[in-house]
């Protein structure tokens, strides 16, 4: 058997303000409301370089494309010196390949990590900015690459 007393319910407390909890009830209703609409412009700022205006996102994103597809190119001009590589190979991956990689790259982390959660339409991704950044860092990587081997030479 249950000790004597489990089944009675606890004593209610005394009676409270009616006009007390009412301004209870309103203070916790605009303190939902104000964490309401900082979620909402949270949501509105993309989770990369929130702070960022849209454009400077997206040179920041094809530029930085641009250089690791810099970087390759590198690699490819030291292995076409070791002759791993083609003349022909090396043109076309300098003039055409990475610089179209680092495009779609740069297309695709602002199409991911560029968008905000919520958002009316799609935000920008300034594709001609995009094509000319990535079809201009690429080949300038490899000519400041001969410009410096001939330099040092």
């Amino acid at each position: 058997m249950s000790p004597a007393g489990a089944g009675v319910p606890a004593q209610r407390a005394a009676a409270a303000d009616p006009a007390v909890e009412l301004e209870l009830a309103r203070r916790m209703a605009d303190e939902a409301d104000r964490h309401g609409q900082q979620a909402e412009l949270l949501a509105q700022r993309p989770a990369l370089l929130p702070t960022w205006s849209p454009l400077a996102r997206a040179v920041a994103v094809y530029a930085g494309c641009g250089a690791a597809a810099g970087v390759l190119v590198l690699m490819l001009v030291l292995a076409s010196g070791v002759g791993l590589v083609d003349g022909f190979t090396l043109g076309a991956w300098v003039c055409a390949g990475l610089p179209a990689v680092a495009f779609f790259g740069g297309y695709l982390v602002l199409g991911r990590w560029g968008r905000p959660a919520m958002v009316a339409g799609t935000p920008p991704r300034y594709l001609p900015l995009g094509f000319l950044i990535c079809f201009l860092v690429v080949p300038m990587a490899y000519c400041a690459y001969l410009l410096l081997v001939r330099g040092l030479r």
